[in-house]
């Protein structure tokens, strides 16, 4: 054989590999979200994913000690769900991101693109640890959109 032959066999065989490797991560992912909509945890999570819907959300933010929810108007806090008041111990990174994954899976507005981005940011704990969080933010064409909307109401006096 000759070298580039080789060249290309060896790059074939790497991107099967990769693509392989993107394939398990991504079972994992969905196994470890499929264990969080099942956990005790979701289940007292969930009315306030429920109240959520209910509201046109600024942004959530989902740390491992905590969930909390901001309305666009009112502006301000919807809820929080901390851990340790429900008898939780704080989240690991896996668990973390699945909680992220199931709370946009039941509030299906933070999936689209053109409304909310999902970021990820680092918590520094007490003792110097960084912890992995995440947060849904509004766009702001999006939270125009919502107020210019909410003005043109006509109002019943």
């Amino acid at each position: 054989m000759s070298g580039w032959t080789l060249f290309f066999c060896a790059a074939a065989l790497g991107m099967l590999a990769i693509l392989w490797m993107d394939h398990v991560r991504r079972q994992h992912e969905l196994m470890d979200k499929t264990r969080m909509r099942g956990s005790m945890l979701y289940y007292e999570i969930y009315p306030l994913v429920v109240e959520a819907r209910r509201h046109n959300i600024d942004h959530v933010i989902i740390e491992r000690t905590r969930v909390v929810f901001f309305s666009v108007c009112p502006p301000g806090e919807l809820g929080a769900f901390v851990m340790s008041e429900w008898g939780h111990r704080p989240l690991n990174p896996r668990r973390t991101m699945a909680l992220a994954q199931a709370i946009a899976d039941d509030l299906p507005i933070l999936q689209e693109n053109r409304c909310y981005k999902l970021q990820r940011y680092k918590v520094m704990r007490p003792n110097g640890q960084k912890d992995d969080a995440y947060q849904f933010m509004i766009r702001s064409s999006y939270k125009t959109e919502l107020m210019y909307a909410r003005e043109r109401k006509p109002r019943l006096y």
